[in-house]
């Protein structure tokens, strides 16, 4: 991707300013791909490919699935890449996964779309198409690699991590990662209330000690720096996802569901819900679901997260070296990033998949700002900031992402193109028209299917912006919510709230156009809250896409200069540099690492669904009869339903919608078992009715104050004994019923 160059005026030169052309992605501008690291890219293709046709031809259903959905998420767009002028490594791998998530969706969306659904005819296309381009790529290289130099020039993080400082980085990563899998390997199992370091023990807390060790290191001697960043961007969600093996968040379930009903369908159905509506990042994963042959599709949901957690965080630190100079500054922006970003989990949905392609936008649209000098009317110097001109291939890449995330989110789109907006208003990106580019496919997306996106909107929201911004209730509280939950809320926001006080005061020392855009940018996703809530959830979405910006803005504060210097010095010189250097890493690197850990895996207890829960109502959905009804015991955000390809044939009713949760001390659970089959029955109208109790929504009750663990208990043990209920499904802590013949006169009694 080559970059745009600009011609200065009559006496006027290119200077190095805030960003110099001369710095690439945080490293120095000759530290691009040789042809040994595009052989090599070119090499972990063809294993993936190899490992598919060998799962596929041995029968080893593991080798083939992994491999696919590695290759179709994370691979598929290695080969055009390897067509293109060479870049730095960072940016390859960002627009590597971007391009080749954005074909995946593009693909699998085309054939659900006009109903036409045969997966392995397009992966035998695409297979033949990046065979051919890698074979002519290995050719190209090889010829290029006999040619170099007896003393080649350094590859891609060569320099960095073949000094002592790069191996003891490199070294204390893969230690640290290692130390983490083992951990999680060895501990697989269910949520436990003190979430994953309960479940892990002693093994998460020294591999992320490892992992911070390692970055701290890379920090102060400036080397290999992405490296421990972005393995700190994806250690707990790696550790999560082999230990759970399910998605972190219940709403994956729902995704998970229409991803089923493509797979059975071959189609989808996008008058009846928005999930079908906007379904790319769903038909994709069917597409790769059906040619890995992959019989639980809950195990993308699991695991796609790692990747889009890791490449997000790398893909933010690409974004921040267009205007942060050093080794350091754009991959502190990533690691605050990736540390403070606990307020949105990373999961299966498009959201997540929306931020890591507005991300990749943003990257092909933006770059290092020339700063030139020409002297004015009275004799002074004047220094302009020149704006980024995008060339038009970088441009239909960005439509092309675009148009791919028009069908797979509702609002990435609009708040990309706010951002583009902004930058361009500022006077750091041209041509004016490049948000059009993103916006029309999303507006005529919009409007035709504005019969279903009219559901979710509602005028009395248009313009209430105080209104908006309230985070989501739980009125069905009647306990006090244990410390746990508010802390795992409170801690990543008061965290986020430092880093943006940070980002201010960097702009308020700096006071240039550049950094006024940059925080406007940083503003601009407020422009959701004045049209709608998103469902209560609008200020989470608002924090999600401003939280890079204020990173890179934060991470942009000029060291001090005048009295606080020397105070520094004084400090500094009493601690010896090095030392002090060393301390000062690790204390803000170790209180991050605990804030953006703590965060993500507090609330695993209640958050995560258990194997035995996700089972159960996946049994529900290919067994019951079509108009059945399940009773959910517990709050239904507990529970994975909606997971199969049946969604629209059996129904769930959550104890929520049947009145308040018993209150006070004297709680009689064959009381409540008698009254929630009265409420459900006389509420219902089913063809057969259901119940499931599961260990997931007794904790998300004890976590929102519904009502105490002990308790929810104690009310399975009645639902075992009750005559209403015969249980017909059983496994781990979940269980299934069906109403008996008591129970229907009971509640018609």
């Amino acid at each position: 991707m080559s970059r745009g160059t600009a011609t200065p005026a009559v006496g006027a030169h290119v200077a190095t300013g805030p960003a110099s052309a001369r710095r690439r992605e945080g490293v120095d501008a000759d530290d691009v791909m040789g042809p040994g690291a595009r052989l090599a890219a070119a090499g972990v293709v063809v294993v993936a490919l190899v490992a598919v046709a060998l799962g596929a031809g041995l029968h080893v259903p593991v080798l083939r699935g992994s491999a696919t959905v590695v290759f179709l998420f994370a691979l598929l767009g290695v080969a055009p890449l390897l067509l293109v002028r060479p870049m730095p490594l960072a940016r390859f791998v960002l627009l590597a996964v971007a391009g080749s998530i954005t074909g995946t969706i593009g693909i699998g969306y085309t054939m659900a779309t006009v109903g036409w659904w045969h997966p392995a005819v397009p992966f035998a296309v695409v297979v033949v198409l990046t065979s051919a381009v890698l074979a002519s790529t290995v050719l190209r290289d090889l010829q290029q690699l006999r040619r170099r130099e007896r003393r080649p020039a350094p590859a891609p993080l060569t320099e960095s991590v073949r000094t002592g400082s790069g191996r003891i980085v490199l070294g204390g990563t893969v230690l640290g990662l290692a130390t983490v899998v083992v951990a999680a390997v060895t501990h697989v199992g269910d949520p436990v209330p003190a979430g994953l370091f309960g479940r892990l023990g002693i093994g998460l807390p020294v591999g992320l000690a490892v992992l911070v060790a390692a970055a701290v290191v890379a920090f102060v001697r400036g080397r290999a720096v992405a490296v421990p960043v972005v393995a700190l961007g994806l250690a707990v969600q790696l550790a999560q996802a082999i230990t759970y093996g399910m998605p972190t968040v219940t709403a994956a379930a729902r995704h998970v569901g229409v991803l089923e009903y493509i797979r059975q369908f071959g189609r989808t159905d996008p008058a009846s819900d928005i999930f079908q509506t906007w379904s790319g990042l769903f038909a994709g994963g069917a597409w790769a679901a059906d040619v890995g042959g992959i019989v639980n599709a809950m195990t993308i949901a699991a695991w796609v997260p790692v990747l889009l957690a890791g490449v997000t965080t790398l893909g933010v630190g690409v974004l921040a070296a267009h205007w942060l100079p050093g080794r350091r500054r754009p991959w502190i922006a990533a690691f605050l990033t990736a540390m403070t970003g606990s307020l949105n989990t990373t999961y299966f949905s498009p959201q997540s998949t929306g931020v890591l392609l507005v991300v990749a936008m943003l990257v092909l649209a933006t770059g290092p700002l020339l700063e030139t000098a020409a002297a004015v009317a009275d004799g002074s110097v004047q220094r302009v900031l020149r704006p980024r001109t995008v060339r038009l291939p970088q441009v239909l890449a960005i439509a092309v992402i675009g148009v791919v995330l028009v069908v797979t989110h509702q609002i990435s789109p609009y708040l990309a193109v706010a951002a583009l907006g902004v930058l361009v208003v500022f006077r750091l990106l041209r041509p004016w028209w490049l948000p059009l580019v993103v916006l029309v496919p999303a507006v005529v997306f919009a409007a035709l299917n504005g019969d279903v996106l009219g559901r979710f909107l509602s005028l009395s929201a248009i313009g209430k912006v105080f209104d908006n911004v309230q985070p989501p209730e739980h009125d069905m509280t009647v306990l006090p919510k244990p410390l746990v939950t508010g802390l795992a809320f409170d801690v990543p926001a008061a965290t986020l709230v430092l880093v943006g006080l940070v980002a201010v005061v960097t702009v308020l020392v700096r006071r240039d156009r550049l950094h006024w855009g940059l925080l406007a940018a940083a503003a601009s996703p407020i422009s959701l809250l004045v049209a709608t809530n998103y469902g209560q959830e609008g200020i989470f979405r608002v924090v999600l896409f401003a939280t890079p910006w204020l990173a890179v803005l934060a991470a942009g504060l000029p060291l001090p200069a005048g009295r606080w210097a020397r105070v520094g010095t004084a400090v500094r010189a009493a601690l010896r540099p090095a030392a002090a250097r060393y301390v000062l890493a690790a204390a803000g690197v170790t209180a991050l690492v605990a804030v953006g850990a703590f965060g993500q895996t507090a609330l695993d207890w209640n958050r995560v669904t258990t194997r035995s829960e996700s089972a159960a109502t996946q049994w529900y959905d290919r067994t019951a009869p079509k108009g059945s009804v399940m009773l959910l015991t517990g709050s239904g955000n507990a529970v994975p339903g909606n997971t199969g390809a049946r969604y629209f044939d059996v129904d769930y009713v959550s104890r929520e919608a049947l009145g308040p949760y018993p209150s006070g001390t004297g709680y009689d659970p064959d009381a409540d078992v008698s009254t929630l089959t009265r409420q459900f029955v006389a509420r219902t109208t089913a063809t057969k009715y259901y119940a499931l109790v599961a260990a997931p929504m007794g904790a998300y009750d004890e976590r929102y104050g519904y009502q105490r663990y002990p308790d929810y208990e104690r009310l399975a043990d009645a639902m075992a004994s009750s005559p209403y209920w015969h249980r017909v499904w059983s496994s781990g802590t979940t269980a299934v019923y069906e109403l008996t013949t008591a129970g229907m006169r009971h509640a018609a009694s």
